[in-house]
């Protein structure tokens, strides 16, 4: 149970009762699995093989792998996905008890699902609302091929602000500086499959910011340079090489933290679909931990609805790496700044995927979600005059990642 609480404005605000429901919800889970454990055994029935359980029983084999899975589950809030409602709950001890089973223990299987069903009310009402509650805080994950609540948010998001894109692309490179004691940094991102819901829809596809732990921008340094060479009249930080040809014209604004590019207005649906990518380059940053930069990092916001995120660090050999760095994701809900100096605990998200090591050197990027991914990593090492050899890469994936957060993937500096 957790022990803690937060301040906001002074005030602690105390966590004991939604952790109370989280370990109600646990006990009266773990009491309905302990049951269902004996009713199998009072018949010499083996969980684990549902199609065998099913046959024996005549009963439904989607029933069947149901109680499987509840049984089975490495945590009983894990369970709850697959926990049968209370008449295929009384079909399993109907079928038990005709074959041997004690009357006492189907009764008290039904008692423990009476008792879950008492804290269901309790704490959230029903089954689904509980779910929702648990799974907004970290304690339980759907099933891929249910609707969880962040494809919930992707589609509502995506109908009340009339944007969205398939996948959002960002691709860091890490490699030593000229000169002792720094890196190079290239930073492209981008979105594939972008497109409007509503004609009038402008919006803010991406800012370019470097800053130190503490918020510190460092834009206007004499590092930050184009991916490629620029013409007159062209939007800075595009790389046109790698978008659509009917990209539209986008927008760009200076702002007071950092350089926006926006989608305008135009063409709705499949028409109007497109691939965009921007980046920079920004040479000499220091390597070096000092009291207010602990940390080397690369983030992407998420600024509007997405299908899925492909995030990838590309690092070069002679870059002192932990072995897998550190993935967390940050919320804004509140609108304000979001760079590193709001990414406190308080703002953090759950996140349950995890970021992997590439397989090969040079790292294999390929990736179906962003088709092209490969040349672009290509294209960038012959940018930087660098040895594709000599990297490594580690990438994280989210299925409809939160609009209006940010994913941050860091390492500690030396």
């Amino acid at each position: 149970m957790w022990d803690c609480g937060y301040l906001v404005d002074g005030t602690q605000m105390n966590l004991t009762e939604p952790i109370q429901m989280v370990e109600d919800s646990r006990l009266a889970l773990q009491s309905v699995r302990r049951s269902l454990i004996e009713l199998y055994d009072a018949v010499g029935s083996d969980p684990a093989q549902p199609q065998e359980v099913a046959r024996r029983f005549d009963l439904n084999r989607n029933l069947t792998w149901k109680v499987s899975r509840v049984i089975a589950a490495p945590d009983p809030l894990v369970a709850i996905g697959h926990l049968p409602g209370q008449a295929g709950i009384d079909l399993v001890i109907e079928a038990f008890e005709r074959a041997g089973a004690p009357a006492s223990i189907g009764h008290a299987v039904r008692e423990a699902m009476d008792a879950f069903a008492a804290v269901v009310k309790e704490h959230a009402g029903d089954r689904e609302q509980l779910e929702l509650t648990l799974e907004s805080m970290g304690f339980f994950e759907r099933e891929s091929t249910a609707v969880s609540g962040r494809e919930l948010a992707f589609k509502g998001n995506s109908s009340v602000w009339g944007v969205q894109a398939r996948t959002r692309v960002a691709s860091m490179f890490v490699a030593p500086g000229k000169a002792a004691g720094t890196h190079d940094y290239i930073m492209m991102s981008g979105f594939v499959g972008l497109r409007r819901l509503r004609p009038s829809v402008q919006w803010r596809l991406g800012r370019a910011q470097v800053h130190t732990d503490g918020g510190v921008l460092m834009n206007d340094g004499p590092g930050m340079s184009e991916i490629e060479a620029k013409k007159p009249g062209d939007l800075p930080l595009i790389v046109k090489e790698f978008c659509s040809p009917n990209m539209p014209e986008l927008l760009s604004k200076p702002t007071d933290d950092g350089l926006e590019i926006c989608l305008p207005g135009g063409q709705v649906g499949n028409r109007g679909a497109f691939d965009c990518y921007f980046g920079y380059i920004y040479r000499g940053i220091s390597s070096v931990a000092a009291p207010d930069n602990q940390f080397g990092s690369a983030a992407t916001p998420i600024p509007l609805p997405v299908e899925r995120l492909v995030f990838d660090l590309i690092v070069h050999k002679d870059v002192s790496m932990p072995a897998i760095p550190e993935a967390k994701m940050y919320g804004f809900p509140h609108g304000g700044p979001d760079g590193p100096a709001a990414q406190t605990p308080a703002n953090e998200l759950p996140l349950h995927e995890r970021l992997v090591e590439l397989a090969g050197s040079p790292p294999a990027v390929a990736n179906a979600a962003v088709p092209g991914l490969s040349k672009m990593t290509g294209t960038l090492y012959a940018r930087m005059q660098w040895n594709p050899g000599d990297f490594r890469g580690y990438r994280i994936q989210i299925k409809h990642p939160p609009m209006s957060s940010r994913v941050v993937v860091r390492w500690p500096l030396v």
